[in-house]
């Protein structure tokens, strides 16, 4: 359940507006520790996945820093700014889900995120508004019991 290769970014390295640019690859970026995970011909099984988002304690004072993040899925793994057929699956978010924004504040947290996609590749983008802490995003192929 928690493979390597179902980690989208792997909490390594502190999250700073310097690394805005979401992962473009299925190679692991030293950088930011992201990486496009590649689910395979067909995309999600018909139950789905989930994606998990950490986000650890902030420095003390950083109440209003954000973050907004938000899964993305794509037939191409080099997922660069100029793909086409780049789809927004879901938000992350602890207060409000829809918009996908996590105040400084509400950390830690955790956040979950079902999705389906036929789709080959997914990743998370991640925008901060400051030095966020440390954010890790796993897939969990298994979150629900099915009745």
């Amino acid at each position: 359940m928690f493979d390597y290769n179902m980690i989208l970014m792997d909490g390594s390295v502190v999250t700073t507006t310097a690394l805005d640019t979401p992962a473009i690859s299925t190679t692991r970026d030293a950088t930011t520790g992201a990486a496009v995970i590649d689910l395979g011909g067909g995309g999600t099984p018909a139950s789905g996945l989930v994606a998990v988002m950490f986000c650890s304690v902030l420095a003390v004072g950083a109440a209003a820093y954000t973050l907004t993040a938000y899964l993305q899925a794509s037939d191409t793994a080099d997922m660069t700014g100029t793909t086409t057929g780049i789809d927004r699956l879901g938000s992350f978010g602890v207060a409000n889900a829809t918009t996908g924004v996590i105040l400084g504040a509400e950390t830690p947290c955790y956040s979950l995120v079902r999705f389906a996609t036929a789709k080959r590749y997914v990743r998370v983008n991640a925008t901060v508004s400051n030095d966020f802490g440390y954010i890790k995003v796993f897939l969990a192929p298994w979150p629900f019991n099915v009745i």
